[in-house]
């Protein structure tokens, strides 16, 4: 028993400093609360002191976050390229088939036939494209940069969020409040935005379902159609010079058959003459390969490394575009919140 006080009046004493205790628990609690809260329709509101605190710390805030979405986006840009990297290796590694098929004889009659049905660069398209399979390959590069996107995209948020609830303090009914307003999530950004694979699906009107095939195609065929008009003009007048001593030589020789003469002369002309022709397009397709091999396979090479340039422009662009979209939306929302002003919540 406390000195001078009855048991009675201990009781009391207890009874009304528990109370009191408890009332300012209470109010402190009230207060708390009352820095962002919501009203019967939904919408997120924040008291007065809160405001303050709020209004100074956003500067903060957003230069904080702006790191946050470029780190991001410098990561997505990585792993855009290791992907696409990848995709392309095979094409390089046949670029010296392409190189033996085009500085041949075969190669230069099938250049010159599809020249005529105007597909020049359909057997480079076959040989550095088709044959490894290149459109499956570059799809389930997309698919796998999509997983990495969101994957990239789920941490930041999850580090912007940290960031808000460290810094005001927020407890999770407030924090659940917030997420009404702002990106805080991929769910969010899925709400507000649409999901990834909307992106991706509108890269890959660009850069997929044989575009970059087509393009380097396209492209390295005017090159080479202007290559065999050089090279066609250059053989004409030897090779009708040679054809026909070739043809000479030939009838000549065929005067040896004797009796058979009339039959053998002119077969013995014809081959002959198809032999120099045969032979003089080896040694231009050669002179050719031994000269411009090299300039032709850097400038190969420079073609198919702007093709994959374009690519990672196209794919880096998309996410860059998605993340500053959500980066200014969420300034626009975490300014918007004012001194007891009514904020819609995400719809």
């Amino acid at each position: 028993m406390v000195h001078g006080m009855t048991p009675s009046r201990l009781f009391w004493a207890v009874f009304w400093a528990t109370i009191v205790i408890l009332a300012l628990l209470y109010v402190y609690a009230q207060l708390h609360v009352a820095r962002m809260a919501s009203d019967q329709q939904g919408r997120v509101m924040v008291s007065e002191a809160f405001f303050a605190d709020w209004n100074r710390a956003l500067p903060e805030v957003f230069a904080g976050m702006k790191l946050e979405f470029d780190a991001a986006g410098g990561e997505i840009e990585q792993r855009v390229s290791q992907h696409i990297d990848a995709v392309f290796v095979p094409v390089y590694e046949q670029i010296p088939a392409f190189l033996d098929f085009h500085y041949s004889v075969i190669g230069e009659y099938t250049e010159l036939a599809t020249a005529l049905s105007g597909d020049l660069g359909g057997e480079l398209q076959r040989i550095l494209f088709t044959e490894i399979g290149f459109d499956q390959r570059l799809d389930d590069a997309m698919n796998a940069i999509q997983a990495d996107g969101e994957a990239v995209f789920g941490t930041l948020m999850e580090r912007v969020k940290q960031q808000l609830q460290q810094r005001f303090e927020l407890d999770e009914v407030e924090l659940g409040l917030l997420s009404s307003v702002v990106t805080l999530s991929s769910e969010d950004a899925l709400k507000r935005f649409g999901g990834s694979e909307l992106l991706i699906k509108g890269a890959g009107a660009v850069v997929g379902a044989g575009a970059v095939a087509a393009v380097v195609a396209k492209t390295l065929g005017k090159k080479l159609s202007a290559k065999l008009a050089a090279k066609v003009a250059g053989k004409t007048t030897v090779k009708a010079a040679g054809f026909g001593a070739g043809a000479a030589t030939g009838a000549t020789s065929g005067l040896l058959c004797g009796p058979a003469a009339w039959i053998c002369a002119p077969v013995a002309a014809v081959a002959v003459g198809a032999a120099f022709w045969l032979l003089t397009d080896k040694a231009v397709v050669e002179v050719d390969e031994y000269f411009n091999r090299d300039a032709f396979e850097a400038e190969l090479r420079q073609v198919i490394d702007t093709e994959k340039q374009r690519i990672k422009v196209t794919l880096v662009g998309v996410w860059q575009q998605h993340l500053q979209t959500i980066l200014e939306d969420n300034k626009i929302r975490l300014q918007g919140i004012t001194t007891r002003e009514l904020i819609e919540s995400a719809r």
